[in-house]
């Protein structure tokens, strides 16, 4: 779904109040909130851009089929090859990247999504895909408190690990290779009275938890 910071032009946000704030913020829960054009076919040449559930099932069977017992809230797959859509990573030739995402409205502001990046023909680095997600917070009008480090998570390596605080969600990316793919977590949770960043973070390493159990396969 590849689900940057900022909502590309044209882009139908999802109907949950979460997914709606998360996908505003990150234009890609990911690259995945655009939905699929008239003109969008998977399987021609790289055109329009577009998403749509079931467009490329090999890679969204790649994802989890559920998060702590819980279905998807949503589940597609999509192609961006406009240079609109692609943001940093036109400067990498990495038109036609291919995405799946699965999304998780867990309610009360929290969301989780985990999604795939793939480039048919060549390895993808992790590196294009968390400058994609940099890029995108530093330049957006409604993310603060930014930063950028490096974590490693059981299964990961070392992974890239983005933070950003969106109005009153606190929003984490977490990005990391798997073979010529890269993986990315993102988790959003709000920010109120109470609330607990030591649960916040509790949920980071579950959802990265959830997708390293599918790594490798495909």
């Amino acid at each position: 779904m590849i689900p940057s910071i900022s909502r590309a032009d044209g882009a139908r946000l999802p109907r949950s109040g979460f997914l709606v704030a998360f996908c505003f913020t990150l234009v890609v829960v990911l690259m995945a909130c655009g939905s699929a054009g008239p003109s969008f076919d998977p399987r021609a040449t790289c055109g329009p851009d577009g998403k749509v559930a079931g467009a490329y099932g090999a890679l969204e069977a790649r994802l989890p089929a559920a998060f702590e017992g819980k279905a998807p809230t949503s589940i597609d797959s999509g192609r961006h090859c406009s240079e609109t859509a692609l943001g940093s990573l036109i400067t990498h030739d990495a038109a036609g990247i291919e995405f799946a995402g699965a999304a998780w409205d867990l309610g009360k502001g929290t969301g989780v999504s985990s999604a795939l990046f793939s480039l048919p023909g060549r390895d993808l680095p992790a590196a294009w895909i968390a400058e994609f997600y940099e890029i995108g917070a530093r330049t957006a009008k409604r993310t603060e408190n930014i930063t950028a480090s490096r974590q490693e998570f059981e299964g990961t390596g070392a992974a890239y690990r983005l933070e950003t605080l969106n109005e009153l969600s606190l929003q984490t990316v977490i990005t990391w290779q798997d073979g010529p793919v890269v993986r990315v977590v993102l988790v959003g949770t709000a920010v109120a009275p109470g609330a607990s960043r030591a649960v916040h973070d509790d949920l980071v390493a579950k959802a990265v938890s959830a997708t390293v159990a599918l790594m490798g396969g495909g």
